[in-house]
């Protein structure tokens, strides 16, 4: 006889902050067990629901759904725990999914998510409630006052779901457990209600407790140890089995036939199959597929008028297969409501991505203006969108310019109606290295021990700890080992994949025909307190129902705001090569390495290969794209393209790959060659071959047997070798696990030659372009104005009578700093100052600047960082006397803009202008401060707090002769090493470089322990300063943003960023640096100096350094002769910033000579 026996009581992973169980396993363990049923009841969500109920269909086990809800018990809305809600049928399962999106939808702000007894009476059918255990509406404070309300409440539940009501009761051997239970049984005899045997399930196996403790901690963000009272949870909350159960309830038969009662009662069917799309409505009342077939059919006219030499009839037969598939498959209205949006998004002037993803090609979808990619002219298959022999939803991914991203949701949301349309959830999960640090944390274990054993799992995405530990022969050496190290993995290996938080997904939206709720449940993230699905996309469209994915593209809004620059500037686009994507510079550029702002090519790593391909075509960006991945850079395949591009012989095994593998110089790279492959040898049909890639990328052996031989058979009947037909689907199916979508490249490679040819051509309106959408991002900033650099533009300062909020372009060589990019400058306040410098004229002077502008709009916050970042500087006046000069400034135009308002101005001018006038026609002696070496390097400090960077000088450049004579490198020079080498794997120097300090922070390496990790500037380029603590300790004293140092130790490549950083093992300062390095120090005093005058002031100057180690020498220059003046060893001095500033500053700096060794 077949056991109804189950747990009815069990949280899964997705009750994020208390359960270990993995839907997998449990399965496991319940066919392990024969169980036959399974029930699931994650706390206030049923994120897990569609997944669960699957699996569970798929191994022939009876699924039940429930959920465990907090409960509001009385008018004074205290929150009880919770209760716990199955669905008995269909019905009860769409009123769960209302229940609980009403909860989240309608919770007050700062209050927690509840049901009261309306909302449960109003969606009580077709549910079964059970107390919610210890923690339930009964079990909670079981011998408090507060349970007569809460007994009444329970009665209240009585009366809505009369016999589909139940008392929980468990059993964990604890010391209050008897008499807490006697309690229980006498409460449901008083209620007459039936009790029900329950565990309140959270880890499978009794083992498993520790890890689960971990899990707890993770999502507390606290460390095991440091856990103020006992855990909540007991060793006996794991998946016991009915004999277990049987044993522990022998005295309460009734609870355990319950839990078989209920069982049989709850029987629920979610129907996966169909779709439901929203309808179309056509703009003239016509049937939807004669529509569809007029917009395509003008679609392809307009292509082929437009290209003349095409060949007609291969594009009239692709429509015809497309549209006849599309047709069978029922997402006509589908094309046409993502062509609706798009259109929408043109006429509002939006910018709109070439394609994304497979759905680039379809021909259909650039004939109805979707896409702009042609799938012919770059073999894009169609199959791999959309296949009559795989039943699934089509999923455009459409770019928008990132500004106006929202605008399209608002247009969805208010074409359909706000409840027919939601975000989509997301989960973020527990990768194996994100596992590794997380419970390294939990356990106490330091930063540096755990960050090694991180970083020893391969870099590679998807990757376990189990392939991990076959992989690293280093790791599975630690791991046999080391005990410590064994546990940290074996706990991590239990939380892996684990579910961690839950956010918006980034682009999804779901658009349903009726009401969401009628679909899917509703949730309100607490972090941001936004609305989403409970179901993933994965679920979603296993449902039927229509996601679309709307993302924002900076790099959409750049090409947008430089193509209206540049017709501002030139009245229209140089347009043949635009389009033809072969124009020769724009190869060279990227040939140059000078792709900084350009899409897809601008990281380090991807200079670096683009300088070794030397891509001279369209094809080879495409494939560049396809490539810089970490699947294909751990295998080699990179460097294999760029010898082969490169006159490395390629042999084809048969000559029926050359046509399919020559645009990739004989590799396997795209997902549509596999296909192209498949049906070229082995005689499958397009939607056969789809059906292989996904095999392949998946990875199902038993699959991949029956395609090997399908394969190999097909090949033998088209005469090939069954031998070479075996070696080449094993090649195909080593490849496929990093093939890519060549849809998705070519389209993305399309914006790539977009943005390198406005760089090429319009360089100046480009980067302009590019620094404005960017102003936010200081690191990008200065990577950009280094990108200016490099293509000899020069961005000059801010400028408070010319520029613009963003940044602007002057001319093919310079570009306008934006006063939007200065921290605490704000839009308001430049558009005010605009208006005001439009409508009367230029500013004159701080005075005159007070005196127009509102000094509520642009406060004196705003006026600081105005004068730091240089804004002011064409008044003539350096920044720290207006700085000194502004209360005076804000007063004087205080006082004139009240006199105005107050209709006084003549009694105002006869008492006190000629006071004021004097102040704003020439600023009081006594405010204005001298320019010394000291005070301009205040200033550039000032003037990075306010941009974030050096930008109208750099403080290294008071020090760079002494620098470059005591043979210190440049930060320049090493990342110039590294770009000359084939491969950055191994490169390693040791060396010395100064710089800046421009950013200090610190990364906890575990407790009462930091890495400190530095940013150094010097002026050449930035370079990141590691700093363990011992050393960070003994330099401390010396290590301060803005200071110039010195650091010694080695330089090598960062394995996350791929770009340079030294691990530094020794610091000095400027003055200890000349001190080690100088051999003599010369002055020079000119004839308009020499006098007693002087000379008394060098003495002064020198006083307090006497009796060093570095000779002095003073040569007067007279007559056009060197007079030295011989000096005692009393003279010998120490040179430090102090003495060579105080020099600097009276005989000037071109006067004072540090010589060095």
């Amino acid at each position: 006889m077949t056991s109804n026996f189950t747990h009815l009581h069990l949280l899964t992973s997705y009750s994020l902050s208390c359960s270990t169980i993995n839907i997998d396993k449990l399965i496991k363990v319940a066919k392990k067990n024969k169980i036959t049923a399974l029930a699931i009841t994650d706390h206030l969500n049923v994120f897990a629901a569609i997944k669960f109920y699957q699996k569970c269909i798929d191994n022939k086990i009876k699924p039940i759904i429930g959920c465990q809800i907090p409960v509001k018990y009385d008018t004074e809305g205290r929150l009880t725990p919770n209760i716990i809600v199955l669905c008995k049928n269909i019905d009860g399962y769409k009123n769960l999914i209302k229940l609980l999106s009403e909860i989240h939808v309608k919770k007050e702000q700062n209050k927690s998510a509840a049901a009261d007894i309306s909302q449960l009476k109003k969606y009580n059918d077709g549910l079964i409630i059970l107390s919610g255990g210890r923690n339930g509406i009964v079990g909670s404070n079981l011998f408090s006052e507060e349970n007569t309300s809460k007994i009444c409440f329970v009665k209240e539940l009585r009366e809505i779901f009369s016999d589909r009501i139940y008392i929980q009761i468990d059993r964990r051997n604890d010391q209050s457990e008897k008499l807490f239970n006697n309690k229980l049984l006498m409460i449901a005899e008083e209620l007459g209600l039936p009790l029900v045997a329950t565990n309140h399930v959270l880890f499978l196996e009794k083992t498993d407790f520790d890890a689960h403790e971990v899990r707890v901690c993770i999502n507390k963000k606290i460390k095991i140890d440091d856990r103020v009272n006992q855990s909540e949870f007991s060793d006996e909350q794991y998946f016991k089995t009915e004999n277990e159960f049987k044993i522990l309830f022998e005295d309460i038969p009734d609870a355990i036939e319950n839990i078989s009662e209920i069982v049989k009662k709850c029987n629920i069917h979610i129907n996966t199959k169909g779709y439901h799309l929203p309808l179309f409505n056509t703009p003239d009342n016509s049937n939807v597929d004669i529509y569809f077939d007029n917009v395509v059919e003008r679609g392809l006219q307009e292509i082929l008028e437009n290209n003349p030499d095409l060949n007609i009839s291969e594009y009239k037969d692709r429509l015809k297969h497309e549209i006849k598939v599309i047709k069978e498959m029922g997402f006509v209205s589908y094309f046409l409501i993502v062509q609706e949006f798009i259109d929408w998004a043109k006429k509002n002037l939006i910018p709109v991505g070439p394609g994304r993803g497979s759905g680039a090609g379809s021909l259909v979808a650039f004939a109805m203006k979707i896409t702009s990619i042609d799938p012919i002219k770059y073999n894009l298959l169609f199959e791999r969108f959309l296949n009559v022999e795989r039943m699934s939803m089509p999923d455009f991914d459409i770019d928008f310019c990132m500004i106006s991203r929202q605008k399209i949701i608002e247009h969805i949301t208010n074409l359909y109606g706000e409840s027919k349309v939601s975000q989509i959830i997301t989960y973020g999960t527990l990768s194996a290295r994100a596992v590794i640090r997380d419970v390294g944390r939990v356990l106490g274990m330091g930063y540096t021990f755990v960050d090694r054993i991180a970083k020893l799992i391969p870099f590679s995405v998807g990757i376990t700890i189990d392939d991990a530990l076959k992989q690293n022969k280093e790791l599975k050496k630690e791991y046999q080992n080391n005990e410590e190290i064994k546990n940290l993995i074996d706990t991590s290996k239990k939380l892996e994949g684990l579910p961690r938080n839950v956010g918006k997904h980034a682009a999804g939206i779901v658009v349903a025909p009726r009401d969401i709720d009628n679909f899917i449940p509703l949730y309100r993230v607490e972090e941001s307190d936004e609305i989403v699905t409970q179901y993933d996309k994965d679920d979603i469209e296993k449902l039927g129902l229509v996601k679309f994915d709307i993302l924002g593209l900076r790099t959409l809004s750049i090409i947008d705001r430089a193509t209206k620059t540049i017709i501002e500037n030139h009245g229209k686009i140089k347009n043949d090569s635009y389009i033809g994507l072969d124009d020769s510079k724009v190869f060279d550029l990227l040939q140059q390495k000078l792709t900084t702002g350009v899409f897809q090519l601008e990281s380090s790593g991807m200079k670096r290969y683009m300088g070794r391909l030397k891509p001279d075509c369209f094809d080879d960006i495409v494939a560049i794209v396809a490539l810089y991945r970490p699947g294909p850079l751990g295998t080699g395949m990179v460097d294999d393209f760029i010898n082969n591009k490169h006159g490395k012989k390629i042999n084809y095994e048969h000559s029926l790959l050359e046509p399919i593998l020559s645009e990739t110089y004989g590799l396997i790279l795209y997902q549509e060659q596999v296909m192209e492959i498949s049906r070229s040898l082995a005689n499958y049909t397009l939607g056969e071959a789809d059906l292989l890639r996904r095999a392949m990328g998946k990875k199902k052996k038993e699959e991949m047997e029956m395609h090997r031989k399908k394969f190999i058979d097909g090949a033998i009947l088209k005469g090939i070798n069954p031998n070479i037909a075996s070696s080449i689907f094993s090649k195909m199916e080593k490849f496929a696990g990093y093939g890519f979508n060549k849809s998705h490249s070519v389209a993305y490679a399309s914006i790539s030659y977009q943005c390198a040819f406005l760089k090429t051509y319009y360089t100046s309106e480009f980067l302009s372009a590019a620094l404005s959408s960017d102003m936010d991002n200081t690191d990008k900033v200065i990577s950009l104005i280094d990108a200016c650099e490099e293509m000899s533009i020069t961005v000059l300062q801010p400028n408070i009578n010319q520029s613009a909020f963003n940044f602007t372009s002057l001319n093919k060589n310079s570009i306008l700093y934006g006063l939007g990019a200065i921290k605490g400058v704000g839009a308001n306040a430049v558009n005010h100052i605009s208006e005001e410098r439009l409508t009367n004229g230029n500013f004159k002077s701080i005075f005159d600047f007070c005196e127009r502008i509102s000094l509520n709009t642009v406060n004196i916050g705003t006026i600081d960082a105005l004068i730091y970042s240089g804004s002011f500087d064409v008044f003539k006046e350096n920044r720290l006397t207006m700085k000194n000069s502004l209360h005076k400034a804000m007063l004087y135009g205080q006082q004139k803009q009240n006199s105005k308002n107050t209709g006084q101005q003549e009694l105002f001018e006869n008492k006190s202008e000629s006071f004021l006038v004097s102040q704003e026609d020439d600023i009081d002696s006594s405010l204005k401060i001298n320019d010394t070496i000291n005070n301009r390097l205040k200033s550039l400090s000032l003037e990075k707090k306010v941009i974030g960077f050096y930008l109208s000088g750099h403080p290294i450049k008071e020090y760079q002769d002494e620098i470059t004579s005591m043979s210190i490198k440049s930060i320049e020079y090493y990342f110039n090493q590294l770009y000359s080498i084939e491969t950055d794997d191994d490169y390693s120097e040791h060396g010395t470089v100064s710089g800046v300090i421009t950013n200090i922070r610190s990364q906890r390496m575990g407790q009462d322990q930091f890495i400190n990790i530095l940013t150094i500037d010097d002026s050449t380029h930035r370079l990141e300063i590691i700093l363990f603590s011992d050393v960070y300790e003994k330099y401390r004293n010396l290590i301060k943003e803005n200071e110039v140092l010195f650091f010694s130790g080695v330089i090598a490549v960062d394995d996350y960023n791929g770009d340079l950083s030294m691990k530094a093992t020794k610091v000095i300062d400027m003055d200890s640096a000349r001190l080690k390095f100088s051999k003599e120090i010369e002055l020079f005093i000119s004839p308009e100096h020499i006098n007693d005058n002087v000379l008394d002031k060098i003495v002064s100057i020198l006083e307090p350094h006497k009796n060093g180690k570095c000779p002095l020498t003073i040569k007067c220059l007279s007559n056009q002769h060197i007079v030295p003046l011989n000096l005692d060893n009393q003279w010998l001095i120490n040179p430090s910033s102090n003495l060579i500033n105080g020099l600097s500053d009276l005989l000037g700096k071109e006067n004072i000579i540090v010589k060095y060794q």
